[in-house]
């Protein structure tokens, strides 16, 4: 699969889950208002964060791919949108949390209804589907499930309030007012989840805006781990080009002149493998070969050529 069709899939998984979610905070927003339930907003809260950092992600995909000459400077309003989202992030998680408080310590008069419950546990579902649809695309980009861009911590808020509402209403019940509390208890838990995601973006901000020194430490570190695989006798070049959260390195190396062009071939594939493998934000490699000057003496580490002056 070529890079650009990479691109393009990555970009599908990222559009489709910010639909998904979307539609979650907004359903979730809805019936948690209506049926009074907290935990139900703090989790429509949690889910609109988590699709301000997808859509977030998707912005950069999108632009990295049309622009991938693009620089820093020109992606500043992605930087200006994550920057507005988190505050809000920041803001509602806790007056959310504020709010949970209050109603903790003045105590809950009702319960939510059956509905909240409903809603929950379906928005459960829709959210896993939507995580094992994002996995799969990002298998044909060939972007490994430990950093699909999944926040799993969605289905856990969920989770939270499932809990808390569910005990509401067995409270309701059962004639026990005390269980009432479970569900402010839930939206609280919650609002920390939602000031936690706001914070990790304007992190992710400032971390971006901070990527040139890191770049070149990671230069260095990518140049040194080519050097040492077998049959890689120089590096020329290592550049690398963001897309999005991910990078695409071209790299030129030597080869030692008397391999076959297949064995050349078989180096660059290593190369691409190891890079791809052991560093997880390698989106793709693209490996140019050329002889290294036959002229003696010149590095190798080919076992063979090893092998061979040693019995010299």
């Amino acid at each position: 699969m070529t890079t650009v069709r990479r691109s393009l899939a990555a970009e599908r998984g990222s559009l489709v889950s910010v639909c998904g979610l979307l539609g979650l905070s907004i359903v979730k927003g809805s019936v948690g208002w209506l049926t009074g339930s907290k935990a139900l907003l703090a989790d429509a809260c949690h889910s609109a964060a988590d699709c301000a950092g997808t859509f977030a992600a998707y912005l950069g995909l999108r632009r990295a791919r049309l622009a991938p000459n693009a620089t820093s400077s020109s992606r500043h309003p992605e930087s200006v949108a994550a920057i507005v989202l988190s505050a809000i992030l920041l803001v509602v998680g806790l007056e959310m949390g504020i709010s949970s408080i209050r109603t903790v310590a003045n105590g809950a008069e009702e319960a939510p209804g059956v509905g909240a419950v409903v809603v929950i546990a379906a928005g459960i579902g829709t959210r896993e589907a939507l995580i094992r649809y994002k996995r799969r695309c990002d298998s044909r980009c060939g972007i490994r499930g430990d950093r699909a861009g999944d926040n799993r911590s969605d289905i856990f808020a969920s989770l939270t309030a499932l809990v808390g509402t569910s005990g509401a209403v067995v409270g309701s019940w059962y004639d026990m007012p005390f269980l009432y509390v479970l569900d402010p208890a839930a939206g609280l838990v919650i609002s920390v989840f939602v000031v936690r995601m706001g914070y990790r973006l304007t992190a992710d901000v400032v971390r971006a805006s901070n990527r040139t020194s890191i770049d070149d430490a990671d230069a260095q570190t990518l140049l040194e781990a080519v050097q040492r695989i077998d049959g890689v006798v120089a590096v020329d070049e290592v550049k690398p080009q963001e897309r999005g959260h991910y990078i695409v390195l071209d790299i030129s190396i030597r080869v030692n002149p008397r391999i076959s062009v297949f064995e050349g071939q078989d180096v660059a594939n290593r190369v691409r493998r190891m890079l791809t493998k052991r560093f997880l934000h390698v989106m793709d490699v693209n490996v140019k070969v050329q002889p290294y000057d036959p002229g003696y003496p010149y590095k190798s580490n080919h076992q063979e050529e090893q092998l061979s002056s040693m019995l010299q």
